[in-house]
């Protein structure tokens, strides 16, 4: 792989892994299936492009993030409120989304912004290289991002959610609503998918209102490869090994392309299979781990019945000469 693959991989690693912190959130620390990022992550795409358009990109973040927010918070209402499951919630708010960003794109499929001011177009101009302001920009966004969502879930706030996640009914009888945390964690997790959609969309110069399909398993691989890596203890530790395991899963895709493994619109069935490979990991290891401590205590066992085996007969051979002795004394 060249330099410029790697630093690709890299920025993608890190954008993506803000899309995977965001399903991390409902997903580990709520213990609720979210399916509305998906949706979530194209609206973002869609805002930050249209405000780009119009010479506004920050701004278009900044939408982008609170649009998310909401939509999250939509679906934990449906979730909470109205009694629906979670995962027919997500379905829901990710199918209205869909409409919902057909109307923000003015019913275009596709937005251009070649030749418009981005995040990372801006930036480029005080620092003079390209590959080096978005692995830089990239870079620090996603610290940011971690810093930020570790400390808040070390919060009072965050800790109930946290909690929420962890044991709903014993928090319910401390009198805390358990509705609203749902609702902050689901708002706070899609806010996420949103951002990373929008510095998607201003880093390709490109957004499209079907490029969230999928998205979901690639979220998911990050999540997975990083807890196969690292084990899940604490928020902390939980939000770097998902970027982290965003990295790996993209150096593996690069790979997996450059090397013509399959055709580039074999991806998703790529992400299937990390997923799957990733999911079966762990179960392997405890299968060859017992069958190890299996084999261990059978060896013990087995130098241990030799050991008795081995002093039965010294005391056979010994009580045998003493026999012996006895009756030449007797003859």
């Amino acid at each position: 792989m060249t330099i410029a693959q790697v630093l690709s991989a890299i920025q993608l690693g890190l954008l993506y892994g803000i899309l995977a912190v965001g399903l991390y959130i409902p997903f580990r620390i709520l213990n609720i299936a979210d399916m509305s990022v998906q949706g979530t992550f194209t609206m973002g795409m869609i805002i930050a492009a249209v405000f780009s358009y119009n010479r506004m990109p920050y701004l278009g973040i900044i939408v982008a993030i609170l649009a998310g927010a909401i939509a999250g918070v939509v679906t934990g209402i449906l979730h909470t409120k109205f009694n629906i499951p979670s995962i027919l919630s997500g379905i829901l708010t990710m199918t209205a989304l869909y409409t919902v960003n057909l109307i923000i794109a003015s019913g275009k499929a596709n937005i251009s912004l070649i030749g418009k001011d981005t995040l990372y177009t801006i930036a480029d101009k005080l620092i003079g290289n390209e590959e080096a302001t978005k692995t830089i920009v990239t870079l620090l966004i996603a610290i940011l991002i971690t810093v930020v969502i570790s400390v808040f879930f070390h919060t009072r706030t965050g800790l109930t959610i946290r909690a929420t996640g962890d044991n709903a009914a014993m928090v319910r009888h401390t009198s805390i609503n358990t509705d609203n945390m749902k609702m902050i964690g689901l708002g706070l997790g899609n806010a996420m998918s949103a951002l990373s959609g929008a510095l998607i969309s201003q880093y390709n110069l490109f957004a499209d209102v079907n490029s969230g399909t999928g998205i979901l398993v690639v979220a998911l691989a990050a999540i997975i490869i990083g807890e196969t890596l690292f084990k899940r203890n604490g928020v902390t530790l939980g939000l770097i090994s998902t970027i982290v395991g965003s990295i790996i899963y993209r150096f593996i895709i690069a790979i997996a392309l450059k090397f013509d493994v399959l055709p580039s619109y074999a991806l998703n069935l790529i992400s299937t299979i990390i997923v799957i490979i990733a999911l079966m990991f762990p179960t392997i290891k405890e299968t060859h781990d017992r069958k190890a401590k299996k084999r261990l205590h059978l060896e013990l066992a087995n130098k241990y019945l030799n050991g008795n085996n081995m002093s039965d007969q010294g005391i056979d051979d010994k009580s045998g000469e003493k026999n012996d002795k006895s009756g030449e004394k007797n003859e």
